[in-house]
């Protein structure tokens, strides 16, 4: 094998391993109505359970959500890294606590890294304003936004950072964190109308 082959190897599996693990998790957005009634009978139970299974791990985010505007549960974030990573999914957007709309998320990183990683995502948007900005075209967090661990009592104590919220429930993988900052999203009202 030549030195240049060598050289783009890890490229191309890095390419290849991204690939393979965020194509599954992110559909098309449906562009008509049918279409979009069809994704929302789909993806509001998966959301739906997995919110249970947080309040059972945090029975504490049921007092947080009382007093937020709205919500967005990400059932799975997959994530694969090979020197340039990856992560994204799809998720359901709340309004109080109504389906409003379908929400994806990405990000890409380039660094010393390798492994895998999955994970299921809260953010709580304390205020309309916040409800607003999410869903009002392309949101990104900051590279400092982190966050908190989905554990009993966590919800309580969760910083709030421009009125949003972001937990984490650990799914297994080889990474150890699941740091969100950077994460970019689009949101995809259910109304297509």
């Amino acid at each position: 094998m030549s030195k240049t082959h060598r050289l783009l190897l890890p490229g191309l599996l890095a390419a290849a391993l991204g690939g393979m693990l965020l194509l599954p998790a992110c559909e098309s957005v449906p562009t008509s109505a049918e279409g979009m009634a069809e994704r929302r009978d789909k993806v509001v139970p998966e959301a739906r359970g997995t919110l249970e299974t947080m309040r059972a791990e945090d029975p504490s985010i049921d007092d947080v959500l009382k007093g937020a505007y709205g919500y967005v549960v990400f059932p799975t974030v997959a994530g694969g890294a090979l020197i340039i990573g990856g992560e994204g999914g799809d998720g359901v957007v709340f309004k109080g606590d109504e389906p409003w709309g379908l929400a994806r998320l990405a990000k890409g990183s380039i660094g010393a890294q390798i492994g895998g990683k999955a994970f299921s995502q809260l953010i709580i948007l304390t205020t309309e304003a916040s409800f607003r900005k999410f869903t009002a075209g392309d949101f990104s967090f900051s590279a400092s936004v982190s966050a908190t661990a989905i554990k009993a009592g966590a919800a309580r104590s969760a910083p709030i950072s421009d009125g949003i919220i972001t937990m984490v429930m650990t799914k297994g993988g080889l990474m150890a964190s699941a740091a969100v900052g950077g994460q970019d999203f689009t949101c995809h009202p259910f109304d297509t109308n």
